[in-house]
């Protein structure tokens, strides 16, 4: 099972959503899938195919947004400064263990693609900022999405839902994810950032003509 046979399967079988995208920047994340329904509903799933993945997602800020969102708190913590470095040490894994991000990716060698390795990061952080509480960084509902039995609902935390995708790429519901809030999000932003791209590269090309 691989996140785009995952993706094809909810593409598949979400018919009642209206707008549907993949690998695309909303919110200050991206998201491997995200759709709206016709009312404005939006979803945001997140794909994880193994237990470690899906572990290594807790690091992520967006989880501090929305835990803090479930307890009913105005304010969060955003971390930013500092550049993304790579292999720790095991003495700096050892002794910061919550510092240190553990996140699977396929290595590209000689030319083509290998099997899933495991690579390990941390992010130094220089300023700490709170942040007030604002919904249009949160979907209406918020699902992982996993091969069948990798998890268990109880591992999911309260605010996210539960699908579980077999290997004829059924999607099954097996917890349903609460209302984070009922304002409604547009996908224009979406379709903005779109047309931007596209009037960038149009502008590009154009500049060639003499």
């Amino acid at each position: 099972m691989t996140e785009k046979l995952i993706q094809k399967a909810l593409l598949k079988n979400w018919h009642s959503h209206h707008y549907k995208f993949i690998n695309v920047f909303y919110f200050d994340n991206e998201s491997d899938w995200l759709s709206f329904l016709p009312s404005g509903i939006c979803y945001e799933v997140e794909i994880k195919i193994s237990r470690s993945d899906f572990k290594a997602d807790f690091k992520k800020p967006k989880h501090e947004i929305h835990e803090k969102n479930d307890a009913g708190k105005g304010y969060y913590i955003e971390k930013r400064g500092g550049n993304t470095l790579l292999d720790p040490s095991w003495e700096f894994c050892k002794n910061f263990p919550e510092l240190v991000i553990a996140e699977e990716h396929r290595s590209y060698r000689h030319n083509r693609y290998n099997e899933m390795d495991i690579r390990l990061y941390y992010i130094p952080y220089s300023t700490i900022e709170i942040r007030e509480m604002n919904n249009l960084k949160l979907p209406n509902k918020f699902f992982y999405a996993v091969p069948e039995g990798m998890i268990i609902p109880d591992e999911v935390p309260s605010y996210a839902g539960l699908l579980y995708i077999d290997e004829n790429l059924k999607v099954k519901k097996v917890k349903d994810g609460k209302f984070i809030h009922k304002d409604i999000l547009s996908p224009t932003k979406l379709f903005n950032k779109t047309y931007n791209s596209y009037v960038s590269n149009l502008y590009s090309n154009l500049n060639k003509v003499s």
